[in-house]
């Protein structure tokens, strides 16, 4: 996960290369950004990707920056197919 030094400080990572302490954080966080944003996944993955503050200005929308609006449908294809492999199961 990639993990700015508010959220490591926040969630209490010593280090950011552990991968249990640096999975539970950024975990931690999108569950944060989930509840934030009503459950919308977009909009969580669009604030993970380019800030919250940048989800609040654009009116709760996904900014459209060039990474984020590439990031956010690359992030949804992947989890769709999961998704749809879970049912198969």
């Amino acid at each position: 996960m990639q993990l700015q030094p508010a959220t490591e400080r926040r969630d209490g990572v010593k280090n950011i290369y552990d991968p249990e302490q640096n999975v539970r954080a950024g975990a931690h966080y999108l569950s944060d950004l989930l509840t934030r944003f009503g459950s919308n996944l977009e909009l969580a993955l669009a604030a993970y990707n380019a800030g919250e503050d940048a989800v609040e200005r654009y009116g709760r929308h996904v900014p459209p920056y060039r990474e984020t609006l590439a990031y956010v449908p690359s992030v949804m294809k992947v989890y769709q197919r999961l998704i749809d492999q879970a049912h198969a199961s």
